[in-house]
């Protein structure tokens, strides 16, 4: 009988060990895999050991920004953007909001958006948009519209007002910065009683902030950058101290006042972007005033490289020459004169 029972004890370690061993195997398999990969191949001898990227789940995503206020004919530069972003593509582009001029009746507001949206669809990767104050404001030009204004058009041709969605364990947040005073909806962005965050929205927010509690980072999108306060008021505070909660919020991103900045608070990246198309007052990438897209890139385990790419300045290589005999036109001038350098062009009036 002790002898049954010791040669069932030893079967029962034995089966520990075998199990044990098989879930190690299974769960470092990938592990190991990658690491066979890892040499490359060559036919010849060197002292220098060559090793091949490791496989990972990194991936890039951009940030397009504002597109009002500009000239009609600057729907051009968001066109170059989207070629930019096929050139460049990423797994997908998100969209800070302002998006239309509105401002409008519902005829003219749906016209702008077809616009836009004909621009927007020709990526060859998903895109996600913000409602920024252009895309839901009616205000005095559209008489009879309902105190949410464009509200009902922009859900029914853009998405939700606010959204998440999770993506190789990472999060996006689109919040709504024009919700207005909670109990007149008055939508203002220079009122602070008007830029608060509804009890509903704020309840949404948190409990998508519990379910992101695992992600290897969360990132934010909404048109305002309500942290600056003034006439965006204090209500940010509270939602703030519910990121640094979570303790995974990489960055917060918002456009509107058509300049780049860049802030940091308890770990957290604050950025603007400037514009996509919308009106700059003046060029100047000193002070953040350039047409502008932002690409983000990411690797596990890794902070999020955040990089400004000026429109229009990928090129495409099958548009170079195919031979060096190939060369470029150049006019030469009879008579030499010296131009006095143009004076930067200014323009009046608000970027907001």
């Amino acid at each position: 009988m002790t002898k049954m029972i010791k040669f069932l004890e030893t079967r029962v370690v034995f089966t520990l060990q075998a199990m044990v061993v098989f879930w190690a195997m299974f769960f470092l398999s990938p592990f190991l895999l990658a690491q066979l990969q890892q040499s490359v191949e060559t036919s010849r001898s060197s002292s220098v050991k060559l090793i091949a990227p490791p496989v990972n789940d990194s991936f890039t995503f951009l940030i397009f920004a504002d597109r009002t206020d500009g000239r009609p004919e600057d729907i051009s530069i968001l066109k170059d953007a989207v070629i930019d972003a096929n050139r460049l593509a990423p797994d997908f582009v998100m969209n800070i909001g302002d998006m239309v001029q509105g401002y409008n009746a519902t005829e003219q507001w749906l016209e702008q958006m077809k616009e836009y949206k004909t621009v927007m669809n020709e990526l060859k990767c998903p895109w996600f948009p913000v409602a920024g104050n252009h895309d839901i404001y009616a205000r005095r030009f559209a008489k009879g519209l309902p105190k949410k204004q464009h509200e009902k058009e922009y859900e029914e041709n853009f998405g939700p007002l606010w959204y998440a969605f999770e993506y190789k364990n990472y999060w996006f947040i689109a919040l709504f910065t024009d919700e207005g005073n909670p109990e007149t909806e008055e939508k203002s962005f220079g009122k602070p009683e008007c830029q608060v965050m509804s009890e509903t929205q704020f309840r949404w927010l948190k409990s998508i902030l519990q379910k992101a509690k695992n992600a290897d980072g969360i990132f934010v999108f909404q048109h305002h950058p309500r942290w600056f306060g003034g006439g965006y008021g204090d209500d940010w505070n509270k939602v703030h101290t519910a990121f640094v909660e979570t303790g995974k919020v990489k960055a917060v991103f918002a456009g509107h006042i058509h300049r780049m900045t860049y802030n940091e608070k308890d770990g957290i990246k604050y950025i603007t972007l400037a514009t996509t198309g919308g009106k700059l007052g003046r060029i100047d990438s000193a002070v953040g005033l350039i047409q502008e897209i932002h690409h983000v890139s990411l690797k596990k385990n890794k902070e999020p490289e955040i990089t400004i790419l000026p429109v229009k300045t990928t090129l495409d290589v099958t548009a170079m020459p195919s031979s060096m005999n190939n060369k470029p036109k150049t006019d030469t001038p009879k008579n030499k004169t010296t131009k006095k350098p143009q004076e930067e062009k200014t323009f009046s009036g608000t970027v907001l």
